[in-house]
């Protein structure tokens, strides 16, 4: 499986994913804590911002048009399947990334965190294509919303 890392530009904290934390800038702590897990064949970048660089992980830059859930559908579409963890949780671990991957049963799955689902936590995969973009044209654009439609939790 492979891990995408979701990374904008921050409107309210300008170059957050250049922050250091810990010596290391965010995105490179976060994409360095995702190779360590050693469960991921390949890891990658997708962003808006073309002058983020990664060290640990290729960089695809983010042509889509719209929000979130446009990024996700175009990479369901082109990746098959794959891990999704925002540019800026530079906290998670290997055991809560271990236990979610440990648990995938090849159904698209979002954490639930005191009823609140986290899209950029989760694991999407080509069954829920249809519905995603189905979802999209007809208006929908929230990808916490889509999750609750179609009980995406684990």
């Amino acid at each position: 499986m492979m891990a995408i890392i979701f990374a904008k530009k921050s409107e309210r904290l300008k170059d957050k994913h250049n922050k250091i934390i810990c010596n290391e800038t965010m995105i490179n702590r976060i994409s360095r804590i995702l190779y360590e897990t050693g469960l991921f064949d390949k890891i990658t970048l997708f962003t808006k911002n073309f002058s983020l660089q990664c060290k640990y992980c290729d960089v695809l830059y983010d042509h889509t048009n719209g929000v979130l859930i446009n990024s996700i559908l175009y990479c369901i579409k082109n990746f098959k399947e794959f891990f999704a963890v925002g540019g800026d949780m530079p906290l998670i671990d290997h055991d809560i990334i271990k236990e979610l991957i440990d648990n995938y049963n090849k159904n698209t799955v979002s954490v639930l965190n005191h009823n609140y689902y986290e899209p950029l936590f989760s694991i999407y995969n080509y069954k829920i294509y249809d519905k995603m973009e189905n979802y999209i044209n007809s208006g929908g654009s929230s990808v916490k919303k889509f999750m609750e439609l179609n009980n995406i939790s684990y």
